[in-house]
């Protein structure tokens, strides 16, 4: 399943978060990865990348996954860092109950 079928399959009705929640369950059971989950969510539910993040991660289908989910993005961005020192214009950090959220401006592009 490519992300291609996974949007057009989420392009059905909006879900109930209970409704959701088992459809983690069918994607997951099918094959598909957290990022397939991700991509279903945010299209299905039309909210941003961070809401359905979050959806996904505390989903029954996810939750045993969500530590080593977020140690990995957290371990991508770190590297990012180091590696674009010179590309970054900006680097804020918001910190909420539900979780850090991070923002990266870069520099225009010559």
């Amino acid at each position: 399943m490519d992300s291609t079928e996974i949007k057009k399959l989420a392009q059905g009705p909006k879900l109930s978060l209970e409704q959701l929640n088992i459809q983690m369950q069918d994607l997951k059971s099918r094959g598909a990865g957290i990022l397939d989950c991700i991509i279903y969510a945010m299209t299905n539910q039309e909210c941003d990348l961070g809401d359905a993040r979050n959806i996904v991660i505390n989903s029954d289908a996810w939750i045993a996954n969500k530590d080593g989910f977020l140690r990995q993005q957290e371990e991508a961005l770190q590297e990012f860092l180091e590696d674009n020192p010179d590309r970054i214009a900006s680097v804020q950090q918001v910190f909420a109950p539900d979780g850090t959220q991070t923002t990266v401006n870069l520099k225009p592009s010559d």
